[in-house]
């Protein structure tokens, strides 16, 4: 349930010894909440709206809410909610990233829906997104952090995953056809997304290639994403060619869509390699 959390103002040190030990417990939890609200761009009145762990996947499993995963990529691609969408403030002191959040809230957050903020442990990460947030125009009472973070999330069963298949993409395809016809042609990309040894026995000529084979496998999703923002273009559609033109392939997208591609310009192969066209087409070169 949704709540309101705001601001308590600490009672005097007591006295005796216990009561001092105490009083030294509250003195660090005050101190690392001061330190909090200096780390830059975070929420001016101290005032944050928290969300409960299971309510946020709910909340992304129904739609309707942006949840938005704010965690640096390795600790994301480790395991992430179905249907988040990432957008990192983290590291913190790394001020383009505040430029990049910006960005991204004024292009995707122009709707009415609520904004749901996972970052570790549901603290500074949350904090400063917030103020990003509301220094970008958003309204603070559509934005909340999930109570906890990630580490709250992996206390939930099966809550964070590495499968992307079930994210709520709306799938795009292209005929084998087509793909053959873009052969060549260099304002098409043409990603081949199975293994090294697959495309070695045959690939369409000049298409780039990243293994997903084992499309859970983060390291594989890391090294989709390092390819698609140093060797690709994402201005280019990309059509993706997979085994069948199912997991793999839907697995590339959700990548690429982290990696700022827009789903629009992107493409599933058609029946993958299987396709009669395609598999016409291969060379081994």
């Amino acid at each position: 349930m949704k709540k309101r959390i705001v601001a308590i103002l600490m009672a005097a040190a007591m006295a005796s010894a216990m009561i001092t030990a105490c009083g030294s417990e509250e003195t660090q939890t005050t101190s690392e909440e001061s330190t909090d609200s200096e780390s830059g761009s975070e929420s001016t009145e101290g005032d944050y709206q928290y969300v409960s762990a299971a309510d946020a996947v709910s909340a992304a499993k129904e739609g309707g809410t942006h949840v938005l995963d704010v965690r640096e990529w390795n600790n994301y691609v480790s395991g992430r909610v179905v249907n988040s969408e990432w957008c990192p403030i983290f590291p913190l002191e790394d001020d383009s990233l505040v430029e990049t959040m910006t960005a991204y809230a004024e292009e995707n957050f122009g709707d009415d829906e609520d904004i749901y903020i996972i970052c570790n442990s549901g603290q500074r990460g949350a904090q400063k997104a917030t103020g990003v947030l509301e220094d970008a125009g958003i309204d603070a009472s559509r934005i909340y952090t999930v109570e906890g973070g990630a580490e709250a999330l992996a206390e939930e069963s099966g809550t964070l995953t590495t499968n992307r298949t079930e994210d709520s993409i709306e799938w795009q395809y292209v005929s084998g056809a087509e793909a053959v016809e873009a052969v060549g042609n260099e304002d098409i990309q043409i990603l081949d997304v199975r293994d090294d040894d697959t495309y070695a026995q045959g690939h369409l000529e000049g298409s780039l290639q990243c293994n997903l084979k084992e499309i859970e496998d983060a390291d594989a999703q890391t090294a989709l994403y390092e390819m698609a923002t140093s060797e690709m273009d994402p201005e280019k559609p990309v059509y993706l060619l997979c085994y069948s033109g199912n997991n793999c392939a839907k697995t590339g997208i959700s990548v690429l869509k982290d990696a700022g591609y827009d789903v629009s310009n992107l493409y599933i192969i058609e029946n993958g390699a299987k396709d009669a066209d395609v598999a016409a087409a291969f060379v081994t070169e």
